[in-house]
């Protein structure tokens, strides 16, 4: 049996705990039950699945595939993004692509000199409640191209035009003034897979024109001179190709030939103290075309230090000049010539030059067909003969040698002779004979060579071998 003391303590006690649980509930009795909100969501997780090693180096053109997971749900789709440069990355939505799909080809920029160039590509799972991988796989690799090329950069009929009428590879593009200049050309991209390539374009130092696909263009209007047409190639990286050039030459030359000598050049020797006569024709092949231009002027040179312009104001660009060997101021030839070259062993080189009204001077050709340079010799060389000793011969120790000689075109002033010629032991003398005493028994040789009064060696030298014995 309870006794009542502790029985009324214990229901004492039951009330008072009650008590605060009867309170709540009065309290609470006429308000809106309230829900806690818990996301209970987990996060999708990302993989790389094929791209390339980290800092690796790979083609531009890069397939990456990936994968992701959803531990209680499923995955919606992925966005990716390039380069941790770009604004927003992570952060900004726009920096972002969606797609639905594990995989993609992709095209990664490259700088315009071809060099390598690194990138970082991120992917990130968004699953179907709409959660996003917090932390996006991604990939860090260096990024190549093999610039793009211009193919056949060539002038519409032009000299390497193999359809044009003056197909001729390797000979100077020249272009008659006035006429339209279309170049054509063609490129492609060696890695590129069949990939578009643009070009751009320009003449000279003009800026280049804008990037396009077209493959011709059309210069007018072009000045007098040398001109290059340059075309880069661009790839679908933005890789750019150091420019090819073609080279031409706007005008044609001015033509001019020489017609007097008739004797190919280098072929002729005048006489000294004689004259050698120049004749000569020019003309323009624009003037000849019926367009405008003309010869203006006609330069000659002999040798170095002579120079002489004759001036025209219209057809026919003919002309004359002439040069005399070996002169003194009082004589005609050299006041008409106000020229002497000397004979001596030496070719002398008479050049005609034809200015056009563009002020462009011709090149100059010794071809027989088409001859500006004409070289001839002055003065016919002396000759000398030994008269005594004949080849073979014995004489004594005393001995004398005696030799003649003949010059076509002047006179002989000296001779240079010597005995067992060795160094520094030639002599001068202006006689035609040399006496010797005492010459040591054995074999020897004797050697001269004429010189004439314009300054000309003989061609080599007379030698003989003989002899010298003591015996009666």
């Amino acid at each position: 049996m309870i006794p009542f003391r502790r029985l009324a303590a214990g229901t004492l006690a039951t009330v008072l705990l009650a008590l605060p649980l009867v309170a709540m509930l009065f309290m609470t009795g006429c308000r809106k039950e309230e829900k806690l909100l818990v996301d209970t969501n987990l996060s999708p997780d990302t993989r790389l699945t094929s791209a390339p090693a980290p800092y690796d180096q790979t083609n531009y053109r890069v397939n990456i595939h990936w994968a992701g997971s959803d531990p209680d749900g499923f995955v919606a789709g992925y966005y990716f993004a390039w380069d941790d440069t770009l604004p927003g990355v992570g952060a900004n939505p726009s920096a972002w692509t969606f797609t639905d799909s594990t995989h993609r080809l992709f095209k990664a920029q490259i700088d315009t000199a071809g060099e390598t160039r690194r990138h970082t590509f991120f992917v990130r799972a968004i699953d179907n409640e709409g959660a996003l991988d917090p932390s996006p796989a991604r990939v860090r690799f260096d990024a190549w191209t093999v610039q793009p090329v211009v193919d056949s950069l060539i002038r519409e009929n032009g000299p390497e035009d193999p359809a044009g009428d003056n197909y001729n590879p390797g000979y100077k593009d020249t272009v008659l003034m006035s006429t339209p200049c279309v170049f054509l050309w063609d490129g492609h991209d060696p890695d590129g897979e069949g990939a578009s390539v643009e070009f751009s374009y320009r003449l000279d130092s003009d800026p280049f024109s804008e990037w396009s696909n077209a493959t011709t263009a059309t210069e007018e209007d072009v000045a007098s001179g040398t001109h290059f047409f340059y075309v880069k190639a661009k790839d679908e990286t933005g890789s750019e190709n150091f420019p090819e050039n073609a080279k031409f030459v706007m005008n044609y030359d001015p033509d001019s030939d020489i017609i007097e000598p008739s004797e190919p050049s280098g072929t002729l020797t005048v006489a000294d103290r004689d004259t050698i006569w120049f004749r000569w024709d020019a003309h323009d092949p624009e003037e000849v075309e019926g367009l405008e231009g003309g010869v203006i002027e006609i330069w000659i040179t002999l040798d170095v230090g002579f120079q002489k312009r004759f001036v025209y104001d219209g057809p026919p660009y003919t002309g004359e000049w002439y040069f005399t060997s070996n002169t003194y101021p009082s004589d005609e030839h050299y006041t008409s010539s106000l020229n002497n070259p000397t004979g001596g062993n030496k070719v002398h080189e008479f050049a005609i030059y034809a200015k056009d009204v563009e002020n462009r001077f011709e090149t100059t050709s010794t071809l027989i067909s088409d001859r500006e340079i004409y070289e001839f010799w002055y003065n016919f060389s002396p000759v000398s003969a030994i008269t005594y000793p004949a080849e073979g011969d014995t004489v004594p120790p005393d001995f004398t040698v005696t030799w003649e000689g003949t010059d076509t075109d002047g006179e002989i002033v000296h001779y240079m002779f010597s005995l067992d010629p060795v160094i520094n032991t030639w002599l001068i003398t202006e006689d035609n004979f040399k006496e010797y005493e005492g010459v040591a028994i054995g074999e020897h040789t004797f050697k001269v060579r004429a010189w004439d009064n314009a300054e000309c060696w003989e061609v080599g030298y007379q030698e003989v071998s003989f002899t010298v014995s003591d015996s009666k």
